[in-house]
C-alpha cells in the first residue's frame, strides 16, 4: 500500500495549521482505538470486514505519524 501521497498532503495540512491538524489527528487515533475495539467485539459474520476497517485505519494513522513526526 502506497500512502506516500496521504503524507504528503498531510504534511501540508500540518504545516498550514498545526492546531488543526494536532486537532483532526487526536480525533483519528480515537476512531482508530474505537475500530480495533469494534474488531475484537464482532461477530464471526463480520470478522473480516471488521479487520478491514483496522487495518484501513491502521495505515492512515502511520502515515498521519509520518506526517507528524516528519
Amino acid at each position: 500500500m502506497n500512502t506516500e501521497e496521504l503524507t504528503k498532503q498531510a504534511r501540508f495540512i500540518r504545516n498550514a495549521s498545526p492546531s488543526a491538524f494536532q486537532g483532526f489527528y487526536a480525533a483519528f487515533v480515537d476512531y482508530t482505538d474505537r475500530q480495533y475495539e469494534v474488531m475484537v467485539d464482532t461477530s464471526q459474520e463480520n470478522l473480516l470486514q471488521a479487520q478491514g476497517h483496522a487495518q484501513q485505519c491502521k495505515a492512515i494513522l502511520q502515515a498521519l505519524e509520518r506526517a507528524k513526526n516528519g
